[in-house]
């Protein structure tokens, strides 16, 4: 069997090349997609079954995608397919240029090597080749997958139902760029935990950026309540993020999008506080930008809200050029030593969003 060569990664069970493949490999595919599947189910996962995957339906993609296949020694040891639309998982936001990744699995010698983010770079790659963009889709309950893919350059833009009450999150990989001083938002996580510790240095500072949601020192136990039952786009009241500096890889900041209504289409911003390295360079500025870019354009609710202490006249000044609108005021609403201050309540709609979005 003789395959076109299309690219060497390099992982550390050493360098495997991914092809093109064809027909003859459809047993090899089936082994792989079976295997992962039944890896899911040993580990408490239902998005794929073994017994969903059959000869014939393999023999199928050869005419209606692309499928990709990396190979160790003569073996399969990972693949994915790319589809040039998607109106089933993407519906009204299916665009044709775009290539759609789906059926992404790694053989259980390459877990845990980093196969599936070098397949992911290749399948970016491969997109790129042919003038289109990288889209993916996965299970909306699997916060930890869905991180994954976050950490991987991946945007959040939507949930779709596929169908029997199964939703899906829909992802666009982020375009590379030049800009040193790009983030991207992921979920927050155990592994984010120190970080708010470290940049919340006194009980009135934690106060100023959390209000009474956290309590100073902020216990592992009260950040444990925080995100528990969060994360979920279609049932959860709250979406927790952490900022991450994409050219170094270190994570700056925190914000979230709490209080989601989804019946009357509302959402408050709020517990954004930057590492203090990082302040003054107008990362604030994007990780609002991004999260209203979330509320709007993904979770597509009306109306955003947020509270800023009035002593605050940075954030009064920054959240006004990002359009939102002063409401009202809180009067003495919170207390800071011996002085009470007033809190400000900030909004935008999704039609001001939508004037305002190009500038961002």
């Amino acid at each position: 069997m003789s395959l076109p060569v299309m690219r060497e990664i390099n992982t550390p069970q050493g360098s495997l090349t991914v092809v093109r493949a064809n027909a003859s490999m459809a047993g090899e595919i089936l082994r792989l997609l079976r295997e992962a599947a039944q890896w899911m189910q040993d580990n408490g996962l239902t998005q794929w079954r073994p017994e969903q995957f059959k000869e014939k339906d393999i023999l199928d993609y050869f005419s209606d995608r692309e499928v990709y296949v990396a190979m160790n020694d003569g073996e399969a040891a990972g693949m994915f397919t790319l589809q040039f639309s998607d109106p089933q998982y993407w519906g009204k936001r299916n665009n044709e240029s775009f290539a759609y990744l789906h059926r992404l699995a790694v053989g259980l010698p390459f877990r845990g090597a980093g196969l599936g983010s070098k397949l992911l770079e290749f399948a970016a790659w491969a997109a790129k080749m042919s003038g289109r963009g990288l889209r993916l889709d996965t299970i909306e309950h699997n916060v930890k997958l869905n991180r994954y893919y976050q950490t991987q350059g991946f945007r959040y833009m939507g949930t779709n139902d596929v169908g029997g009450g199964r939703l899906v999150n829909l992802y666009e990989k982020i375009e590379s760029t030049e800009d040193r001083d790009a983030i991207r938002l992921q979920y927050f996580d155990k592994s984010d935990f120190d970080c708010l510790r470290q940049w919340s240095v006194s009980p009135e500072f934690l106060k100023q950026w959390a209000g009474p949601s956290l309590h100073f020192p902020i216990e592992d136990e009260e950040l444990r309540k925080y995100i528990a039952g969060s994360n979920r786009p279609a049932e959860s009241d709250k979406m927790i993020y952490s900022a991450v500096h994409v050219s170094t890889g270190a994570v700056i900041g925190h914000i979230s999008l709490a209080a989601i209504d989804r019946d009357n289409g509302h959402a408050r911003i709020g517990r954004v506080v930057l590492d203090p390295e990082f302040r003054g360079r107008g990362f604030a500025r994007r990780m609002m930008g991004e999260t209203m870019r979330i509320g709007f354009d993904g979770l597509e609710l009306h109306r955003l809200t947020l509270g800023v202490y009035d002593f605050n006249t940075p954030a009064v000044r920054a959240y006004e050029a990002l359009g939102f609108r002063r409401e009202g005021e809180q009067l003495e609403a919170a207390r800071f030593g011996d002085r009470y201050v007033n809190q400000i309540e900030m909004a935008m709609l999704d039609r001001e969003w939508k004037a305002k979005k190009p500038q961002l």
